[in-house]
């Protein structure tokens, strides 16, 4: 494995020193500097529409991102078949929902990032797919995912304790899915996505806590670009906000310092309030696990799918409570 390590890091330019393993990935000591080894999954476009992302943000002054090594003008490199990226290695914590002002701080930083990419450019961008106005397609099939759900559980003789928490709890589920739909259709969201398409807006996609880094020097930075691509930016307003609030029992108030916080740098428009609200409501989480678990899983690992689905079940009455807190202020 190391032999493998080693040529790879080579193909970079890179001499290493040491390895350690880290989410199937390597974090690699060189003579350059310490990086983020890994194997792409998505295609080389994507590379370099999210290398020409971070480098636009370099040139206008955020500089605090994992940019990537580039070695012969591109940043990746082919070993046999697959393609490999390297990417700086942000030593630091994760965010830390607990402390408002980095909760402030991290809704500041996501607004100030949908600021400085508005209307990039990208010669890989044009190979690009876009994600804007898919959405309710996206939640109509995931909704599908729910009903069959239900019906593979119902076939079963001898239900086990996670069959019998989502069977109990599957209604629900699928009802705030579909009330999710309506809510994008009742509330503009085919108008936001031909606002945001005209402007280029430009969303993360996996704006939480795990990438959103506190460096030594006390500064933020965003590292995990995988999915960016062209989207509307109140999903990552959106993202902040569930990934905080699940674990700060959905508290209302927090919301607002989020919303209030991003708002000191960006307006946001009254129709993206509408819209985040329709993203918070479908149950994505329960959904990844469900999914997971019955079409991926099944039967593996019960133990722990049952934590992880009991855990997000029983917050549900907080969500709601939280959610209808969230359209009698701004729906």
């Amino acid at each position: 494995m190391r032999d493998k390590i080693n040529e790879i890091v080579n193909k970079f330019d890179c001499r290493l020193i040491r390895s350690i393993p880290i989410n199937k990935n390597q974090v690699v000591h060189t003579d350059k500097g310490i990086f983020y080894l890994k194997k792409i999954n998505y295609s080389i476009t994507q590379v370099l529409f999210i290398h020409d992302v971070k480098e636009n943000l370099v040139r206008k002054g955020f500089k605090n991102l994992d940019r990537y090594m580039v070695f012969n003008k591109r940043p990746y490199i082919q070993y046999h078949k697959n393609y490999y990226v390297m990417t700086r290695w942000v030593k630091g914590e994760k965010c830390n929902y607990n402390d408002v002002d980095e909760l402030k701080q991290a809704a500041a930083c996501l607004a100030k990032f949908h600021e400085l990419t508005r209307g990039i450019i990208s010669f890989a961008s044009g190979e690009l797919e876009s994600d804007i106005g898919k959405l309710q397609k996206v939640y109509l099939d995931r909704c599908e995912d729910f009903l069959y759900i239900k019906s593979l559980i119902k076939m079963r003789d001898v239900k086990s304790n996670i069959d019998n928490l989502l069977l109990n709890n599957i209604d629900l589920l699928y009802d705030m899915g579909i009330e999710s739909v309506k809510m994008l259709q009742k509330n503009g969201y085919f108008d936001l996505c031909r606002k945001e398409a005209a402007v280029r807006a430009l969303c993360h996609g996996e704006y939480n806590y795990k990438n959103i880094i506190l460096d030594e020097n006390r500064e933020f930075n965003i590292i995990k670009f995988d999915n960016c691509r062209f989207g509307l930016r109140c999903y990552d307003i959106a993202c902040l906000i569930v990934s905080a609030l699940d674990k700060l029992n959905w508290d209302f108030q927090k919301a607002l310092i989020i919303l209030e916080e991003y708002n000191s740098v960006r307006k946001l428009w009254e129709i993206e309030y509408k819209i985040i609200f329709s993203f918070i409501q479908f149950p994505q989480d329960i959904w990844e696990i469900a999914t997971r678990y019955y079409y991926d899983e099944y039967d593996l690992f019960k133990d722990k799918y049952y934590k992880l689905l009991k855990s997000k079940i029983e917050k549900l009455p907080y969500k709601i409570n939280f959610l209808y807190k969230y359209k009698e202020k701004f729906i």
